[in-house]
């Protein structure tokens, strides 16, 4: 009705509508009750149950029938309900999310959704039979924390309420599942090598994970193995909506990567990332599988890395003195990441790229213009015909090597710009008398001269390396761009190419000179798009190969890429995740898994699952939604929140996580239970304002009698002297 008229306004005006509807409606022949009905639809001024035509029209007609189509995108579905309320917009929406499914997918995977197990805080357990060492323990530790506070749960559908029988039979089809449940075993974890030092590349990351009503144990040839194994189980774990009951189906997993190498490269020249957010890079790896980190730390545009052999490089070269890293910085990151099974290999790009190395100007490369006058300033890239370099080089790698401890080591030689070597006489005369490059080919062909000079200095520099790694009774093998192959034959065989600007057939003529590769080209994360990126990554295959057996020892790998030229530590996350998502299950996966359908609602799981555990995370390709843990991200030191006694989602106050000895045959680490035997005390501390309201405003009340008592004696007491 209209606003400010009375009920008996309103009352007489709905009988008089009445009154002429019926008229009307005799007059046309039409139904008076189906009339009275579309004007009760219009102005309801009765409560429901008050008219009976009224009610059974609400009954039939509040609850429309929904169903859905889905559209050409995969991203779209159409809402076409019964022909009473013909409504068929288009529903932007990114995919409904899997409950308890791992990614990335692992070998051989049998999972049984009709039989359900439960996780029981008070009888559940992670015990470490066989061998152990600090790694799996700290493992342990951290999937503990995980298990207790950060598993999420199975995502709800609001699109079913859109139609109340609709949801209700969802609803039921959903929880029928919990209708017979078997409570889990405690996780038995056997290693069965004592192996654990540095991850490397031939390290064994297989596992057998089985979880049934009869048995929970994960069993795997070393460590590593482990590792992986405790995050599948940790994935297929979920909790039911809106509970902290913990579920698990029925699972049984054979897993192993298809690629020793599944890289992340960050980039920390451009801009300077943070080192806690290099640590959330490194967790985020964890949990996908990726295995190594390629550090790509310094560049033209800063030299963060903090030399002691060489202070000026970062004195003169990084950005500010705060933004650095220091060697004890690189061996807590390096340290985070064994703990994680992941390997960092740090890329020192040499001879371009190397503006920010000016802090020792000899080094440099002059340039010339065209009227043969020189480049004032060291601007040019690494000089390759001064002895200087090569020592220089062999006690910055020495000391790179003590804080770096993997077999690799990457070396760059990319984009070298053909406009100074080749205009440099000195370069040009040594080389056409060290090198047999011809001096007129600088003249005539400068790229070829140029392709030609780095085949030259890798091959010296690497013969350098290799000798400073003996000397400290090491082996180094060095990665390197694809670019420094181009017209020459000079680039040591044992060398590892990265494919960054080719197909997979740059892959098969690296195989063909002899050479292992990498691939990368396809995984460049900060190519922005105005759509969603992961379902072209997901879709790239870096093998040129049919089968397994034709790649094996010539495609070592692949590395997504994250260059932060428009990176910074506020979005490198939101970038590299879920965007990541797709390499590390096309690395880790068999060839065949190419189920897109399933793939995009494990990788809405995938995203939830980071962001309950206090990564961030951007979209996958659409609205949608994820819960976040409410009393914050695991955190802390090795990725344990530093607050053991912080509530988690059992709420229950003798949770705890076991930091004890294991020794080589039996190790348990319970939720609830000290490896002393002592009863924990927990300590409840006020910290919240709103607890001391009732005294603050006691103590305020009595001030105020106490102040109107007061004022209130002063005024008698002035009359009484007047």
């Amino acid at each position: 009705m209209y606003e400010g008229s009375s009920d008996a306004q309103a009352k007489q005006m709905y009988v008089w509508l009445c009154l002429f509807l019926a008229c009307s409606a005799a007059v046309k022949g039409e139904d008076v009750k189906a009339s009275l009905l579309k004007l009760g639809m219009k102005f309801d001024p009765a409560p429901p149950g008050v008219n009976p035509y009224l009610q059974k029209f609400l009954d039939v007609h509040s609850r429309p029938k929904v169903t859905f189509a889905g559209a050409a995108d995969s991203n779209t579905f159409n809402l076409k309900m019964t022909e009473t309320f013909d409504f068929k917009p288009p529903i932007r929406k990114s995919p409904f999310s899997s409950t308890g499914e791992p990614w990335p997918m692992p070998y051989s995977y049998h999972s049984n959704k009709e039989k359900v197990l439960r996780l029981l805080p008070e009888k559940f357990s992670v015990k470490v039979t066989g061998h152990t060492c600090n790694i799996l323990e700290k493992a342990v530790e951290r999937y503990n924390k995980i298990i207790a506070r950060h598993i999420i749960e199975e995502q709800y559908n609001f699109i079913y309420n859109f139609d109340e029988r609709t949801r209700e039979l969802h609803e039921r089809a959903v929880n029928v599942k919990y209708e017979h449940v078997t409570d889990m075993s405690p996780l038995q974890v056997h290693v069965n090598s004592d192996e654990c030092g540095y991850p490397h590349v031939n390290m064994n990351e297989s596992y057998i994970l089985v979880v049934n009503g009869s048995e929970c144990k994960l069993e795997a040839g070393e460590v590593w193995g482990a590792l992986r194994g405790l995050e599948t189980f940790s994935q297929i774990l979920f909790r039911k909506t809106n509970t902290d009951q913990i579920y698990c189906k029925e699972t049984e997993i054979y897993d192993q990567p298809r690629f020793a190498h599944r890289g992340i490269l960050i980039d920390t020249s451009r801009h300077f990332i943070e080192k806690y957010v290099i640590k959330n890079v490194l967790d985020g790896m964890a949990y996908s599988k990726l295995n190594v980190l390629h550090w790509h730390i310094v560049d033209d545009n800063s030299f963060p890395y903090q030399s002691q052999v060489y202070p000026k490089l970062s004195e003169q070269g990084a950005y500010h003195q705060t933004l650095v890293y220091s060697l004890d910085d690189i061996r807590e990151l390096v340290e985070y990441a064994r703990l994680r099974g992941i390997r960092v290999v740090p890329e020192f790009d040499t001879p371009g790229h190397t503006f920010a190395w000016f802090g020792y100007p000899e080094l440099k490369s002059t340039c010339y213009q065209r009227n043969g006058q020189p480049v004032q300033g060291p601007i040019g890239p690494i000089d390759p015909t001064n002895n200087v370099t090569y020592s220089f080089m062999s006690n910055l790698f020495a000391e790179i090597y003590d804080v770096f401890p993997d077999e690799f080591v990457h070396l760059g030689g990319d984009e070298l710009h053909t406009d100074c070597w080749a205009t440099n006489p000195s370069i040009v005369h040594y080389l056409q008398e060290h090198a047999n490059i011809p001096a007129f080919e600088a003249r005539t062909n400068a790229q070829l001269y140029v392709n030609k000079a780095i085949g030259y200095y890798f091959s010296r520099l690497i013969k350098t390396l290799e000798a400073t790694a003996a000397e400290k009774t090491t082996t180094r093998h060095f990665l390197m761009w694809e670019d420094v192959l181009k017209n020459t034959k000079e680039v040591p065989a044992g060398s590892i190419l990265q494919v960054w600007s080719g197909r997979q057939t740059n892959v098969l003529n690296l195989n063909q000179q002899g050479y292992r590769a990498l691939y990368s080209s396809c995984w460049y994360l900060d190519n922005h798009r105005p759509y969603p990126m992961w379902q072209e990554y997901y879709q790239c295959e870096p093998s040129p190969y049919t089968n397994d057996a034709d790649e094996k020892d010539k495609l070592l790998g692949g590395e997504a890429c994250l260059w932060a030229e428009f990176i910074t530590s506020d979005t490198l996350m939101t970038t590299m995740w879920p965007n990541a998502f797709a390499p590390a299950e096309r690395l880790w996966s068999p060839r065949n898994v190419r189920d897109f359908e399933l793939a995009k609602e494990r990788i809405q799981e995938q995203r939830c699952r980071f962001i309950y555990r206090g990564l961030p995370t951007g979209h996958i390709s659409g609205p949608d939604y994820c819960l976040q843990y409410k009393e914050g991200p695991l955190g802390g030191p090795d990725g344990i929140n530093e607050d053991d006694s912080a509530t988690g989602v059992y709420k229950e106050p003798n949770v705890v996580i076991v930091r004890g000895q294991a020794d080589d045959r039996d190790t348990g680490f319970a939720f609830n239970e000290s490896p002393s035997g002592k009863t924990d005390i927990s300590l409840n501390i006020i910290s919240d304002f709103s607890a001391y309201l009732p005294m603050a405003n006691m103590g305020l009340t009595l001030s105020g009698v106490g102040l109107v008592v007061l004022v209130t004696r002063n005024f008698y007491r002035r009359r009484r002297m007047c």
